[in-house]
C-alpha cells in the first residue's frame, strides 16, 4: 500500500523509530510473539512501507529471546510478503507491506473470542481517555505525529476500505503514543487488532474516504485544542461510526420465553 512516512517530527522532536523498543515476551511458541511485536510496530506507523527494522541482534536483545527465534518470525512475516529480508553489509530487514493478514493477527489475552460489538463497546472507554490524556501530554513532536498521520488519509485516495481502516488505526496509535499510557496503548492494541480481523470481511465492503478524513481533521484539531469538551464530542461522533457498523452485524437477540 505504501502508506509509510517518515516518522521524524518536522517541529524538531525525537524520531519515533529512534525510541521505540521491542518488549520482552515470554511463554510458548516465542516466534508467534515476536510476530505480534513486530507486526504491532508496523500496523501502528512505527516501522512504515520501506523502513528498516532493527537488526536482528537488536531485536533479539529486547525480545529476549535468541536470534533463530527472531529469524523464524521474520520468516513467516516474509512469506506473507510484510517484509523482505537481505543478507550482507547492505542486507536487513525491511517492511514492504503494512496490510497484516488476518491471519498473522489472531487476537490474544482478554480479546481473544471477541466479536466486533464487545470490542467497540471497549474501545469507547480506552479510547475516550487516551484522546483526553493525549490532550494533556502530547509535545510538539506527538502532535508533528498526528498531523502526519491525519495528512496521509487525506492525500491518499483509491484505497480499499481496509487500506484505510490501517490508516485509521495508525492514527488512534498516534494518539495512544502521545497519551504516554503504555498500559492504555497495550489494551487498545488488542482492540484495534481484534477490530481489524472481527470486522474485515465486512469492512472491505464500506468506502469511507471522505469520512475518515474528515473526522480525523476534527480529532486532531480537538486535541490540539487541548479543549476537553471539545475532544469528548468529536471522539463520541469518531467512535459512533463503528459502532452503528457493529450494531447492523449483531446477531438479532434471541427471544425472550414467554410464561404461562
Amino acid at each position: 500500500m505504501g502508506v509509510g512516512a517518515d516518522a521524524e517530527s518536522d517541529a524538531g522532536g525525537t524520531d519515533v523509530r529512534a525510541a521505540w523498543a521491542f518488549r520482552p515476551v515470554a511463554g510458548e511458541r516465542m516466534h508467534e510473539r515476536v510476530v505480534e511485536q513486530i507486526t504491532f510496530a508496523i500496523r501502528s506507523g512505527v516501522f512504515g512501507v520501506g523502513d528498516r527494522l532493527p537488526s536482528l541482534e537488536q531485536m533479539a536483545t529486547e525480545l529476549r529471546v535468541s536470534k533463530p527465534t527472531v529469524g523464524e518470525a521474520i520468516r513467516v512475516l516474509a512469506g506473507n510478503g510484510i517484509v523482505r529480508a537481505r543478507r550482507g553489509v547492505n542486507g536487513g530487514v525491511t517492511v514492504l507491506d503494512d496490510r497484516i493478514p488476518p491471519g498473522l493477527m489472531r487476537p490474544t489475552g482478554a480479546s481473544t473470542g471477541l466479536d466486533l460489538r464487545e470490542l467497540v463497546d471497549a474501545r469507547r472507554p480506552v479510547e475516550m481517555r487516551l484522546a483526553r490524556l493525549a490532550a494533556e501530554r502530547a509535545d510538539a513532536a506527538a502532535l508533528a505525529e498526528l498531523e502526519d498521520a491525519v495528512v496521509r488519509v487525506e492525500s491518499q485516495s483509491g484505497l480499499s476500505a481496509c487500506e484505510l481502516l490501517q490508516l485509521d488505526h495508525v492514527f488512534h496509535y498516534a494518539m495512544g503514543r502521545a497519551a504516554r499510557s503504555e498500559l492504555l496503548a497495550s489494551y487498545q492494541h488488542q482492540i484495534l487488532k481484534g477490530i481489524a480481523v472481527a470486522g474485515h470481511d465486512f469492512l472491505a465492503s464500506r468506502d469511507r474516504g471522505p469520512l475518515i478524513a474528515d473526522i480525523h481533521r476534527r480529532t486532531y484539531e480537538a486535541i490540539r485544542s487541548r479543549d476537553a469538551d471539545a475532544i469528548d464530542a468529536v471522539m463520541d461522533e469518531h467512535l459512533a461510526h463503528l459502532e452503528r457498523v457493529a450494531d447492523e452485524l449483531a446477531p438479532p437477540p434471541a427471544p425472550v420465553a414467554m410464561r404461562r
